[in-house]
């Protein structure tokens, strides 16, 4: 089942544009939004904004079921109470619209359910709000198999609705190390990314059926993954950057620098962050 957390704010529409396209291609055809009332946002604003994705929900076929809550024990709490775990569940959350010193996602609802895990977790930050929830262009960067692997029940979901797919690999090194390398020891290092996203192209390539997905792949040496992401993204065109939240970019704070913050801040497009379950 795919769940959405709504917190009634106009970023969380532009979200439910992703929810909903998301749902249309789940089996169920059906999307459950959550919407906890901290009293914050009149109920009739709520109850508008409400009506209106149910409207782009009965234009898309989808059945949309609404729980309110209050949030006697918290947002967070209030929503792990009614949601799930388990590999059938599937959840969106967003991001926040803006950084404000506190960074897009640390400390937000969708932040404490990637750490948690539990759940296929989709958490978004929409820079094209314009795009209505379809990408088109997605730019997919992997690190390793199991990271792959885990968020391609999601990845399914958006499929019908991207014509290509850009496999991104980028080989760290360090600056120094950067500085002063050649060309053959570029090639060198980019070997194993190479046959590493050979192998991910035929998985995802057997994962697309009879779809007419175009999928290419991108190895490239760097001291900035997150650089190299955004920068692909623009050379690209893509409309949506589909990304694996690991416990260790999940664990570094905002002023340390995390990676998740440099991309959702500086993309180009849309940042999806996921953490499926193995």
């Amino acid at each position: 089942m795919l769940y959405f957390a709504y917190d009634a704010s106009v970023n969380g529409d532009w979200v439910s544009h992703y929810a909903l396209r998301l749902a249309a291609h789940h089996p169920s055809r059906q999307l459950f939004l959550v919407y906890v009332d901290e009293g914050r946002v009149p109920r009739s604003e709520v109850n508008h904004r409400i009506e209106h994705i149910r409207s782009e929900a009965n234009r898309s076929g989808v059945k949309l079921s609404v729980e309110a809550r209050a949030a006697t024990q918290g947002v967070f709490a209030s929503l792990t109470a009614f949601i799930p775990a388990g590999h059938e569940t599937f959840l969106v959350c967003g991001a926040r619209a803006s950084e404000r010193g506190r960074g897009f996602l640390a400390g937000t609802v969708g932040e404490r359910f990637l750490k948690m895990g539990g759940r296929q977790v989709l958490a978004l930050r929409v820079v094209q709000p314009g795009f209505l929830g379809v990408p088109r262009r997605l730019l997919v960067p992997v690190r390793g198999q199991t990271s792959f692997r885990s968020g391609l029940p999601l990845l399914k979901l958006l499929l019908p609705d991207l014509t290509h797919i850009h496999l991104l690999h980028v080989e760290l090194v360090s600056s120094m190390r950067m500085r002063r390398l050649t060309h053959e020891q570029a090639v060198h290092l980019r070997r194993p990314g190479v046959g590493l996203c050979a192998e991910m192209e035929r998985e995802l390539t057997l994962a697309l059926g009879d779809s007419k997905v175009m999928v290419d792949t991108h190895v490239v040496v760097s001291d900035d993954v997150a650089k190299e992401i955004i920068i692909h993204a623009g050379k690209l065109n893509s409309r949506l950057i589909y990304t694996a939240a690991s416990e260790r970019s999940l664990a570094r704070s905002v002023v340390a620098g995390n990676p998740l913050e440099q991309l959702l801040r500086d993309a180009p497009c849309d940042v999806a962050i996921y953490r499926g379950l193995p």
